[in-house]
């Protein structure tokens, strides 16, 4: 008999033995025939057939299904063996494929084995195209360090915002507060290439980090180091691509007034960092953190021109010739400077 009149006669029906034969696996057809045909009696209404279906297809030799999963199989093979076979080749073989169906990758990403999920991380491709595919990794109680790293990185660098809406400040903030000192450590010789020294209170040494290794740390992680930062972090912290680290350094560190005179001065910083310092009057009680404040460009001229008053004369005479500041600032410093300088 001709394996397309044994796939005729098993696809009919008619043959219940013959079925429960195929279901088996015990018909002489390649994988490629016997496959497909085992998913589909897996549905059938037969208890029996449907069963052997599926143990069959389950127990068969991974790298004979692997093959045929990583080249030739349809949509519904694949869906089959994301929800009933978790055989690590098997999975494998589907995660590499390039055709497979965005929706299934975001099945596979929420139950993936640690030692899967590097495999689906390296799939770029489909992440950009179906950015759920991370949100399902979040979801994954057995995430790893390594891929909830990569998942922050995607984030921030990679998937454009109107797919994916970046996490509240409060979502970023409970992330960070999970951040375990192991996860600091293995990040941190990530980017540095080197082993981490541990201080004697059990934290990681950051001495190693510079500015340019600093910035391909998490978010998530960033905002966790900024708390009881050593001076040589915080000052690379304070100019931070995200405004929430930076503020943390303000917020969490108790700063010295001259390291907050050098970040009012710093032009480098957030308007937001500017504000926050505004904002507290034990700081801006010193003149020159109010002076640093007015002078500086990138503070909010809303902000800057409450300070103005405050300024002695011979400060007002400069700011009135200032072009770096805004135009706010320069025309009351110039009307306040004439109206004192008599």
């Amino acid at each position: 008999m001709s394996q397309a009149s044994l796939l005729d006669q098993i696809l009919s029906g008619e043959n219940r033995d013959l079925q429960v034969l195929a279901a088996s696996g015990l018909v002489p057809l390649a994988p490629e025939d016997l496959i497909p045909v085992q998913v589909g009696l897996a549905g059938s209404p037969d208890a029996e057939v449907a069963g052997k279906a599926v143990q069959s297809l389950q127990t068969m030799e991974p790298r004979l299904a692997a093959d045929y999963l990583a080249e030739l199989a349809g949509e519904e093979v694949l869906a089959f063996f994301v929800r009933h076979v978790d055989h690590p080749t098997m999975v494998a073989a589907i995660l590499r494929r390039r055709d497979t169906p965005r929706p299934l990758l975001v099945e596979l990403a929420s139950k993936l084995p640690p030692d899967l999920q590097e495999v689906l991380i390296l799939r770029q491709d489909a992440i950009i195209d179906e950015p759920r595919i991370l949100v399902a990794l979040e979801t994954n109680p057995r995430i790893t360090n390594y891929a909830k790293r990569r998942v922050w990185e995607y984030r921030e660098h990679l998937l454009p915002r109107d797919k994916v809406p970046p996490k509240s400040a409060e979502e970023v903030e409970a992330e960070a507060e999970a951040v375990t000192e192991e996860e600091i450590r293995e990040a941190v010789e990530e980017v540095t290439g080197e082993s981490a020294a541990t201080a004697a209170d059990g934290k990681v040494d950051m001495r190693k980090l510079t500015a340019d290794k600093v910035r391909f740390l998490p978010v998530p992680i960033r905002l966790k180091i900024a708390a009881g930062a050593p001076r040589e972090l915080r000052s690379v912290l304070i100019r931070d691509s995200s405004t929430q680290v930076a503020l943390a350094v303000l917020i969490r560190n108790h700063l010295p007034d001259t390291e907050v005179e050098q970040v009012a001065n710093n032009r480098q910083v957030a308007e937001e960092v500017l504000g926050e310092i505004a904002r507290h009057r034990e700081w801006t009680r010193k003149y020159s953190i109010q002076k640093a404040l007015v002078k500086n460009p990138k503070t909010n001229p809303a902000v800057a021109v409450k300070f103005v008053p405050r300024m002695t004369v011979l400060d007002l005479r400069g700011l009135a010739r200032d072009k770096n500041v805004s135009e706010a600032v320069r025309t009351m410093a110039f009307r306040l400077y004439n109206a004192r300088r008599t």
